[in-house]
């Protein structure tokens, strides 16, 4: 036990020398080169099974909860079950890459990412939309989906917002992740024109508020039901299961316009955004957009890395008559 808790000890000094020291030390590095150490920083994390989440729990619970998640990917026919162990590997790899992309951000490089649009009037559709309405926008946590916030934003010219969690805040988190996350947050901010990242615990009136006022907000769509939360039922990743639907309920009362896009990266400082436009709340157009999710999801797995979560996604019978209410 004793062992244990000094191997505990010396893993945390590491994770924080990590986040303070590493990350920002990669982001300033040649492109090419940053990626490609970032990358190896990936590969080391999915070794030591190492996420800010375990580490402040002390426990490899998202190494677990990922192979659960791909094992049900592959009981689906989403992924071959000889891939199950590969798709948690990368999955490490991806949420590692985007801590590097969220540095780059914070540290202005900017001007050195390049993104093209599929469709690629997709900006001007976003800026259409908004003339009428706010608009509702649905990514999950895929690839470079932080990137394509800023991506959008900076190529629509429009108010993009962003709801976030105050979870790396708690202060079981290293203090150094809980800096990474406030810097990730304030340099996307840089890139919304005026728009904010809000935390999803400080109420929902600002989000009514900014979709009033013909804004864009992202919701992450995979996550799971909250306790007294909204719930969701939609097809999604090979069955009818159980989400959050604060994002359904937000268009529903306000009459935004719901959309979704998910981002990928090409290569070292290329990517590409790709738009699936819904349309006013409804249990077809929810279908659709989760539809559309769930393909790029099957089609890379190992790029949905918050695979953790699909254990929490239940599997449900039918669609609930009460879709996208409390």
């Amino acid at each position: 036990m004793r062992v244990e808790r000094m191997g505990w000890w010396i893993a945390k000094a590491l994770h924080r020398w990590d986040y303070a020291v590493l990350l920002p030390l990669l982001a300033r590095l040649p492109l090419r080169l940053g990626m490609a150490l970032a990358l190896w920083r990936g590969r080391l994390n999915a070794w030591a099974a190492r996420d800010w989440r375990s580490m402040a729990l002390q426990t490899r619970h998202i190494q677990r909860m990922s192979l659960q998640g791909a094992q049900e990917l592959a009981r689906q026919g989403l992924t071959p079950s000889s891939h199950v162990q590969a798709c948690v590997a990368q999955r490490f790899m991806v949420e590692a890459r985007d801590e590097f992309e969220a540095q780059l951000m914070w540290v202005g490089r900017w001007a050195e990412l390049r993104c093209e649009f599929d469709p690629p009037d997709a900006p001007a559709r976003l800026q259409r939309l908004l003339h009428q309405q706010g608009v509702v926008l649905l990514t999950p946590h895929y690839d470079s989906f932080y990137l394509g916030i800023a991506f959008l934003a900076q190529a629509s010219g429009c108010v993009v917002n962003a709801m976030a969690s105050a979870v790396p805040a708690d202060l079981r988190v290293d203090p150094a992740v809980t800096r990474h996350f406030d810097r990730k947050y304030r340099g996307l901010e840089r890139a919304l024109h005026g728009g904010r990242v809000i935390d999803m615990e400080s109420g929902v009136r600002p989000f009514y508020r900014l979709l009033k006022a013909r804004q864009a907000l992202v919701v992450l769509a995979d996550a799971p039901v909250l306790p007294d939360g909204a719930q969701l039922q939609v097809p999604f990743l090979g069955a009818q299961r159980l989400l959050a639907g604060g994002a359904a309920r937000l268009a529903e009362h306000t009459g935004a316009q719901l959309a979704a896009f998910v981002c990928e990266h090409q290569g070292a400082g290329h990517y590409r955004l790709r738009w699936c436009e819904g349309g006013p709340h409804s249990p077809t157009t929810m279908a659709a957009l989760y539809s559309f999710m769930g393909q790029a999801i099957a089609a890379e797995p190992g790029r949905w890395w918050a695979m953790d979560l699909l254990p929490n996604l239940p599997a449900v019978a039918a669609q609930a008559p009460n879709e996208g209410t409390p």
